[in-house]
Parts: C-alpha cells; structure tokens; sequence
C-alpha cells in the first residue's frame, strides 16, 4: 500500500488535493486520540470487551483494500474495474465531510468520549448536535471518510468490500456500546432509540 503513489490519479493537481484530504483526515484522528486519552478515567465502568481493536483492524483494512484493488497485485481485469472521473471528487468530498462530522461529534461528548467503551455514574445521554437524529454521529463520519478514500481511488470493487468490512466491525462495536448505555441510562435510552437512526438518517 503506497500512499504517496502519484500513478493512481489524473494528474499532480489531483494528487496533491488527496494527500491534503486524508492528511486532514489523519491529522483530526491524531487529536482525537489525544483528547481522549487525556480524558480522566477515574470511576469509570468498562464495557469494551476488546472491541476497540476490531475498530482499529475494519479502518485499517479499508483503507489497504482500497489501495490493494489499485495495485498490481490484482489482475488487471479488476484493476480495470473503475468509476468514472467524477466519482474521486465525491471521494474527496465525502474524506473531509466525513472527518468533519467525525471531529464535530467528538467535540460534542467533550469528555464524555473514550476511545473503549466506558460509562460512569454521573455521565449524561447526549442528544443534541449529530446526536438528534444518529446515535453514533462519530462513527459515521469515519465510515463516509473510509468510502470516501476507495471512490477517490475509483475502483468500482473497492467501496463494495469496504462497506461491508464496516458494516461487521462497526455493527459488532456498535452492539457492545448500546448494551452498556442501554444498562446505564435505561428507558431513558430505550426511547432514545425509538426516534433515532443508529448510523444513517432512514436507512439505519
């Protein structure tokens, strides 16, 4: 997986608006890291049950599967396999959309947000900002960011793969939190729930 390889794209212009998408990207999951980790941990409940590395593994390997139907490891019949031009601005836009949305959700929970999954007796249910309508806002900015990343590149095979890999770490992540928020916060959640959408606004 070679970032930096000009050869995938149309010319320098190109190139160089992507590499400042996803380095925005990576610079924004850096703070967001940060901000977490100084984030106080006293009196705090874990509920992770290792779930955080099966985030850590699905972005990872989105961002590799992008690149590996890109590259000559593949035949070239899948190489071939591409979008048209116009899909790698939506890639762009949907890296810097996603990462705002990503860092904008975070700055929401201020310390409420943990890398694992935690809760502590005074905590509060948010419900406003992204968390109105998605339960999850964060998560899905890293998901449109990760597809954003497979259309800029154009393979047609790429968001497919992509998607689904999400679709199972995020889903079984997902699972693990709502178990302890539904523990913790009750019927407070459960209607929570009932008047939100879990990642996407009326498709789920």
């Amino acid at each position: 997986m070679d970032i930096s390889d000009f050869a995938k794209f149309s010319n320098m212009f190109e190139y160089n608006i992507y590499i400042f998408a996803i380095g925005f990207m990576f610079l924004c999951e850096f703070i967001i890291w940060i901000f977490a980790s100084s984030g106080n941990k006293k009196n705090r409940k874990k509920s992770d049950r290792g779930s955080i590395w099966l985030i850590v593994l699905g972005y990872w390997l989105s961002i590799y599967v992008s690149y590996y139907f890109t590259g000559s490891e593949v035949s070239e019949f899948i190489r071939n396999l591409v979008f048209p031009h116009i899909f790698y601005y939506l890639g762009i836009f949907l890296i810097i959309a996603g990462t705002i949305i990503r860092a904008y959700s975070v700055w929401t929970l201020k310390k409420a947000f943990t890398l694992s999954v935690q809760t502590t007796s005074d905590q509060h249910l948010i419900q406003k900002g992204f968390y109105r309508y998605v339960r999850n806002p964060a998560y899905t900015g890293s998901i449109l960011s990760l597809l954003g990343i497979a259309f800029s590149l154009r393979n047609i095979l790429a968001p497919i793969v992509v998607l689904v890999i999400c679709v199972l770490c995020y889903g079984i992540r997902i699972k693990v939190e709502e178990k302890a928020l539904r523990e913790q916060f009750k019927k407070e959640f459960e209607d929570y729930c009932k008047r939100t959408y879990c990642l996407f606004p009326f498709v789920w």
